[in-house]
């Protein structure tokens, strides 16, 4: 059975630089939404990816098009009703939601829905 994966593309508040962003997204937020009730029933997996500022300009200089957001929250679920499930739910509308506003710009969202396929991948050493 295949595991939808839901990508959402987020940027900082405008007023927070990229540590504050990403200290407040990974520690505070990430505490919070994990501790809810509704992700774990819901949520096969969740994962933050952090943009790297440094090597993102290094690829900038080289000429590479850099996307202008600053992370990505990413949501593995078996069924989309699952991920709306989370959403509507009350202690994520309660608890959660509030702290977006301490680090992002939610008018910037842009979400990827999709499947993963892997075509390659490193032996574990």
């Amino acid at each position: 059975k295949m595991t939808i994966r839901v990508t959402c593309l987020i940027k900082r508040r405008p007023d927070l630089t990229h540590e504050q962003f990403s200290e407040h997204w990974s520690k505070k937020h990430g505490e919070i939404f994990t501790s809810l009730k509704a992700v774990k029933t819901n949520i096969v997996r969740y994962n933050q990816f952090h943009v790297l500022e440094p090597q993102s300009r290094a690829l900038a200089e080289a000429g590479l098009p850099i996307a202008e957001f600053d992370g990505a929250a990413e949501f593995w679920v078996d069924k989309l009703e699952d991920l709306l499930a989370l959403f509507g739910d009350g202690e994520y509308l309660k608890n959660a939601v509030p702290d977006e506003a301490n680090f992002l710009d939610r008018s910037s969202v842009q979400l990827l829905v999709g499947e993963d396929q892997t075509k390659w991948e490193r032996a574990k050493k």
